[in-house]
């Protein structure tokens, strides 16, 4: 009959069911901590591009000046006032010509403000997301396992856009559609290029661009995550991690 162990041998030693659940929230709090950290990559590079340092020449890029009619300057502001109504408000989207005419008709306007509704979510959940990354390593401190949660983030995101780039590059405009079917189902997104100032001002050639810079950028910007993380977790795939 095999020796019995004494409530001694068995003090400190955690009890299966214990650690079974501590391993499950180790591991849920991992990925919590990974796609938070995708997010808010990929808001970092979107709140970048809504600049005029960028839009400006990808308007010219794109030949919206060109496909309205106006100098690009004129694009410019055009642009410049649509972003500003997005971004800061009043979402009224009362954009005016140089001579007073309204530029976009209500169906336009009405497309904008849902797409501003979906920015808005996007970078409330962003948020919600910085937050959360930075009470994980204020209260985790110099551990490892939240580094190398941060690292597979920025890592994951990067191969994904990899190959969402790559999709993009054969496929780009039924990807396009894809985006706007899923997140504006109203249908209120088709327009049509010769009479709708929406689509002139930011034509597909413009969405093309801005698609591959987000792309590059976000990349570039999780490859800076992957690196700085890489000096707080163990060399050592064997080394054990606590988050």
């Amino acid at each position: 009959m095999p020796p019995m162990e004494t409530p001694m041998e068995t003090v400190g030693r955690p009890l299966p069911g214990i650690a079974h659940r501590t391993r499950q929230r180790v591991a849920v709090s991992g990925v919590a901590v990974s796609i938070s950290t995708a997010l808010v990559i990929l808001a970092a590079s979107l709140l970048i591009l809504v600049q005029p340092a960028y839009l400006h020449p990808a308007l010219d890029a794109a030949g919206s000046a060109s496909l309205l009619g106006v100098a690009p300057t004129e694009a410019h502001r055009l642009s410049d006032a649509t972003v500003a109504e997005l971004v800061a408000g009043p979402g009224s989207f009362d954009v005016r010509t140089s001579d007073g005419a309204a530029v976009y008709s209500p169906a336009e306007v009405g497309h904008l403000r849902n797409v501003r509704l979906v920015l808005y979510a996007f970078l409330a959940v962003a948020g919600l997301c910085l937050a959360f990354l930075l009470l994980r390593i204020i209260r985790s401190g110099s551990r490892a396992g939240t580094w190398a949660a941060i690292r597979r983030g920025a890592m994951g995101l990067g191969v994904g856009l990899v190959v969402a780039g790559v999709v993009a590059f054969v496929a780009f405009e039924p990807a396009f559609e894809l985006f706007h079917r899923v997140f504006f189902p109203g249908g209120n997104w088709a327009f049509d290029p010769t009479t709708d100032r929406l689509v002139q001002l930011y034509p597909l050639a413009f969405w093309q661009l801005t698609t591959m810079a987000l792309g590059l950028l976000s990349i570039g910007l999780a490859l800076i995550v992957w690196l700085l993380t890489r000096r707080r977790t163990p060399s050592d795939p064997g080394a054990r991690v606590r988050p």
